[in-house]
């Protein structure tokens, strides 16, 4: 069995992990704490689920991380409302975000 970390899926929510928390470090705020937050928990969540040996609870913690992308894209997309991620910033994340969700399905 392999490490989760030679898993394709867990290294791409790995660099969205770093460029959202990089990204929102330096702008702070309770959004910023909450997409940071986020952001971990799809991380941990994808490791969770790749380190199961039981398959349905894989597959649960698997829909659980879709979720969670959801939840962050829409905290993107408020804080980029709120002017509180740039163009380029909020294009990048969101990117990375919807690549990831859709490697989820």
């Amino acid at each position: 069995m392999s490490s989760f970390h030679d898993n394709k899926l867990w290294q791409e929510a790995y660099v969205a992990a770093l460029d959202a928390t990089e990204v929102v470090d330096a702008s702070g705020g309770e959004l910023g704490a909450q997409i940071k937050h986020l952001s971990l928990h799809i991380l941990t969540t994808l490791a969770d689920s790749l380190t199961r040996r039981d398959r349905r609870e894989a597959e649960g913690k698997m829909r659980d991380a879709g979720g969670l992308v959801a939840a962050v894209r829409s905290l993107l997309s408020v804080a980029w409302a709120q002017n509180q991620l740039t163009d380029e910033q909020f294009g990048k994340l969101d990117s990375s975000y919807e690549n990831l969700s859709k490697s989820l399905r």
